[in-house]
């Protein structure tokens, strides 16, 4: 049941919104990000989590930017490319582990590697493809 509820988050994310215009103070945008750690939330606002734990993305900058995080069974990472008009994430690493429900978090990764473009509003990050809007956070 908690497989088809995270795939259906997904799948709705994936369908809904527009892109608006580039990021004005990529300073003040890049150091938000970076400082923040963001939870995944469906069309609603609601935090999703697995096993009662949140998806949750960070970003570090060490030897180059990279997003860490728990993405519904495995911790994730994937080195990541910022640019005042674009945002992309190389293919994505994970831990090994095994869960009996795997097609959310298949679903998450994959959905990464699609994303080329941000915008961040407030509290909120919303990553795109082209102007669909592919995931959506929240700051914690």
């Amino acid at each position: 049941m908690k497989k088809t509820i995270f795939f259906l988050v997904i799948t709705s994310l994936f369908l809904s919104s527009c892109k608006t215009s580039p990021v004005a103070d990529f300073g003040k945008v890049k150091a938000l990000i970076e400082s923040s750690t963001w939870l995944l939330q469906d069309e609603n606002g609601t935090v999703v989590s697995y096993n009662d734990q949140e998806v949750s993305m960070n970003f570090i900058n060490d030897n180059g930017l990279q997003a860490v995080g728990f993405a519904g069974c495995n911790r994730y990472f994937s080195a990541v490319t910022l640019l005042p008009e674009s945002m992309k994430f190389a293919n994505p690493g994970s831990t090994m582990m095994a869960c009996p429900e795997m097609d959310g978090e298949k679903a998450f990764l994959d959905l990464l590697t699609q994303v080329n473009t941000y915008e961040v509003s407030g509290n909120e990050l919303k990553l795109f493809h082209d102007k669909i809007v592919l995931l959506r956070f929240k700051k914690k």
